[in-house]
């Protein structure tokens, strides 16, 4: 990871998991990531080919111009690349490892892409429930607060977070599908 402030979330996320695949959703004490609340996010799974926004951060959808809870996944990128992100996305919903994504951002201006760390983190959920994960949106530098929305993200490079706990046959799946997408982008 590049970003402290990624590397704050993952460690949170890591100390609550233990030698579990993920932790809980009721686990995650808010007070914990006040500083990075803004830059957060939960994905669900419905049964659908993209995950859901069950909520978003104030910085997540200032910088998208518009609120995104009840919106899909593949919203954030633009049509014909979405497939890849939405997998993974689904692939960690499924198998419980964790992966960061280096996208850029795009607005209509034109302007100097904007280098943003995802990192998406598995939620365990009980029985029966709608499995969730948590993200964190990151920018590399600081944006302007007047800056113009951007339109989409595009994918730059993922990486599966190795974790010593995980199933070899889980990670062999995800590894495949985090790096079925990274040749192409």
């Amino acid at each position: 990871m590049k970003s402290m402030a990624g590397l704050d979330i993952y460690a949170y996320w890591d100390e609550l998991r233990g030698r579990k695949a993920a932790p809980r959703r009721e686990d995650i004490d808010p007070a914990k990531l006040k500083h990075h609340l803004g830059d957060l996010f939960i994905l669900t799974d419905n049964g659908e080919e993209t995950p859901f926004f069950r909520l978003a951060g104030t910085r997540i959808c200032a910088l998208f111009g518009r609120e995104l809870r009840g919106h899909r996944f593949s919203e954030l990128w633009p049509a014909a690349n979405a497939d890849f992100p939405c997998r993974v996305a689904r692939g960690i919903l499924q198998h419980q490892l964790p992966v960061v994504f280096d996208v850029e951002a795009e607005d209509d201006y034109g302007a100097a892409q904007l280098p943003f760390e995802m990192l998406l983190l598995p939620l365990r959920t009980d029985a029966g429930a709608a499995p969730r994960l948590l993200g964190a949106l990151l920018p590399e530098r600081p944006r302007h607060d007047f800056a113009a929305p951007v339109n989409c993200l595009s994918m730059k490079s993922s990486r599966l977070l190795r974790m010593d706990i995980a199933p070899t046959a889980c990670f062999a799946d995800m590894e495949a599908i985090v790096a079925s997408g990274t040749g192409s982008r």
